[in-house]
């Protein structure tokens, strides 16, 4: 039979510091696996209470921005006969300002995305050498960290790029 953890002296000492380190790591998967599927049951709700393809996409635009924990986000759509993107979902202090604006689909860190296809983190964007300042400068707004995934149609062709900032 195993003694009891507490003594008369005082509770058992914590264990080891090299066992805990295994714990806080399971631990800190679990939060982030548990945040992945409260997005994913937020992101699916969303697609049953939408009314049409604008109001589905401003719910998720709006829900994937309250995960990341994000002020604004924008969802920039490609005009191909002027090959530009253009902010056409937009949320945050300064979307009435960004709403509609273009800029070409081969500059700043959202026309990198879009031509490479491959998604960003930018920790810093005013520091990054391909951030496209004149948006910045239109709106008075500062960009800081960026999430930008590129977005594609069913078939693979390039549509939009999402910003998030």
């Amino acid at each position: 039979m195993a003694p009891p953890r507490d003594s008369p002296s005082g509770p058992s000492p914590p264990p080891p510091e090299g066992r805990q380190a295994p714990r806080r790591r399971q631990d800190l998967q679990l939060l982030q696996r548990e945040r992945q599927l409260d997005a994913a049951r937020r992101i699916s709700e969303a697609l049953f209470e939408a009314a049409d393809l604008d109001d589905l996409i401003r719910k998720a635009l709006a829900t994937a921005l309250t995960v990341v924990g994000a002020d604004a986000g924008s969802l920039l759509l490609a005009d191909p006969d002027t090959r530009e993107l253009v902010f056409h979902y937009v949320i945050g202090e300064k979307a009435d300002l960004l709403h509609g604006t273009r800029m070409p689909w081969d500059k700043g860190i959202a026309g990198a995305v879009y031509t490479s296809g491959r998604p960003e983190i930018i920790a810093d964007a005013k520091q990054d050498a391909r951030h496209y300042a004149e948006i910045d400068r239109a709106t008075a707004y500062k960009s800081r960290d960026m999430i930008v995934l590129p977005l594609r149609r069913w078939g693979g062709e390039r549509r939009s790029v999402y910003w998030r900032s």
